[in-house]
């Protein structure tokens, strides 16, 4: 399936459709399924969830808008050869999945009846992500990620930590408990900044190792032949070749 340029088209156009949804529900151009917290305001950005739902958002049309083009011309398989987007889309996955599995253990209830009956809720902490990883399952190129991927896949995460804590500083409020240093103080924050990247990282090198599968004689076998220490600087070497 993951070969077949079509499934993966109509796929990406759903995810696109329920993405769009997604940041319509959280800008508040309309409210369905309950009182949604997110609202357009200068706030708006704080969130790490809003953030990572554009951020997806943005990657997957530019990755439908080289498949439809391919398919157009005829091409019954295709991998996006980009070496910049095929990177932030990995990183984009891991991003989205901090959001899913952060809400789901620290910041909501999914225990609660109203977790899943408020359809905002469900769209951008839930489908959002969980379409998202599993398309990068699904439909990325194989054989693609480097050694160091996984780690400079932090540099967005780490970036907004330290606007957030920036801003913070001056106005006394966070987006999230776990990065509130005026309460948690700097050996605190630090903690959980320590946790959440420990666990980002386990995330991307579980992708890594997923990327070096490869079907040799009906088996799938992990290989690591090939790899390096980046795999976007691999690549672009490649293409001016």
């Amino acid at each position: 399936m993951k070969k077949n340029l079509l499934t993966k088209v109509l796929y990406r156009t759903v995810f696109c459709t329920v993405s769009f949804f997604a940041i319509l529900l959280m800008t508040e151009f309309f409210s369905v399924g309950g009182e949604d917290y997110a609202h357009f305001t200068p706030d708006f950005f704080y969130y790490y969830t809003n953030l990572s739902n554009f951020l997806c958002f943005g990657v997957m049309i530019a990755c439908l808008h080289g498949d439809v083009k391919q398919l157009r011309a005829g091409r019954e398989t295709w991998y996006n050869q980009n070496p910049f987007l095929k990177h932030l889309k990995f990183a984009a996955t891991l991003i989205i999945a901090i959001t899913f599995i952060a809400y789901g253990l620290l910041l909501g209830e999914p225990g609660s009846i109203s977790f899943w009956n408020n359809i905002a809720n469900l769209c951008y902490h839930v489908a959002v992500p969980v379409l998202f990883i599993v398309d990068t399952v699904l439909f990325d190129e194989h054989k693609s990620i480097g050694y160091l991927d996984p780690v400079l896949a932090m540099v967005l995460p780490l970036i907004y930590v330290i606007v957030i804590e920036i801003m913070g500083a001056h106005t006394g409020r966070y987006p999230y408990f776990f990065l509130d240093m005026a309460t948690l103080g700097l050996g605190g924050l630090l903690r959980w900044i320590a946790i959440l990247l420990g666990l980002f990282v386990r995330l991307g090198y579980l992708l890594f190792f997923y990327d070096k599968l490869v079907k040799t004689d009906g088996r799938w076998r992990l290989d690591l032949s090939g790899t390096s220490a980046l795999g976007a600087a691999k690549e672009t070497a490649a293409l001016r070749k």
